[in-house]
């Protein structure tokens, strides 16, 4: 494949922002606040306050499958297709991922028992111990990608001022992890718009070096069986590494909200993948 010059992860990141936030508006109805969280305005919430309103609306009462389908853009040019089935228990923290492409990697993946993360290879069949932090095969995408989401577990929140991009204002919030919180990034900053969406984060080392630059391009809108509300996920994520100059377009496909068979949290269900 003819190499392509990418840009920076910074400049790129800034240009498409704004498009981004378009699309997410398209797919989520700004104006109209999710059911399940008619939280604070964007006035009145504190830092934290706006974490776990983050957390609510974006938390299932019901179990999750979906298709996870990665395009990954290394520096170089070099391009890869990575897809993943992800399943989730938010209500017990239940978690796999099966992945399905490419072919050399099928029928690995990850679950997670109790504390405890464990990732798979189906061509050795060997189980090894990993954690949050570490990348998902191989790419710059981390568990927690994936996973429920938890800020206001991992991080406490303080303003950080605002941005105004193309006469558009943003809240920014600037997150450390609390101690102990196994986190990919220890430092994290978020822009939010007027409904308190995330549009952008940037995650750092405890240095301030930057680390990842993720921008949100669009979420969905679902509706919980469970809960009877209205929630949101994600669309289409694009995240790019600033050292590595690597890019990865994350896309959300295929939802599903029912209940899971038990038996897919476990080792033996997905060493069977194969068989």
């Amino acid at each position: 494949m003819k190499p392509r010059a990418l840009v920076s992860a910074r400049a790129l990141a800034l240009s498409v922002l704004l498009p981004a936030m378009a699309g997410a508006a398209e797919d989520k109805s700004p104006s109209t606040p999710p059911a399940a969280a008619p939280a604070p305005t964007a006035s009145a919430a504190s830092a934290n306050e706006l974490l776990r309103l983050i957390d609510k609306r974006m938390s299932l009462a019901s179990d999750y499958k979906g298709v996870v389908r990665i395009r990954e853009i290394r520096k170089d040019g070099v391009e890869r297709a990575i897809e993943m089935n992800v399943y989730r228990r938010d209500s017990t923290q239940n978690f796999l991922m099966l992945i399905t492409q490419p072919r050399n990697m099928a029928g690995g993946g990850y679950l997670r028992i109790g504390g405890n993360l464990w990732e798979y290879s189906a061509s050795t069949g060997q189980w090894v111990r990993t954690t949050r932090r570490a990348n998902i095969v191989g790419t710059i995408a981390c568990e927690g990608d994936f996973d429920r989401p938890r800020l206001s577990e991992d991080y406490d929140a303080k303003e950080d001022g605002s941005e105004t991009i193309r006469g558009t204002p943003f809240r920014k919030l600037l997150l450390t992890a609390k101690q102990g919180a196994e986190v990919s990034f220890p430092l994290l900053r978020l822009w939010l718009d007027a409904d308190n969406n995330i549009v952008k984060r940037v995650g750092y080392a405890p240095s301030g070096r930057t680390l990842r630059t993720d921008v949100v391009r669009g979420y969905q809108r679902l509706k919980d069986p469970v809960s009877g509300e209205s929630v949101l996920h994600y669309r289409e994520v694009l995240e790019l590494e600033e050292e590595e100059g690597t890019q990865i377009i994350v896309r959300y496909e295929d939802v599903q909200l029912a209940p899971l068979d038990a038996n897919i949290f476990t080792k033996t269900w997905l060493e069977g993948r194969l068989r």
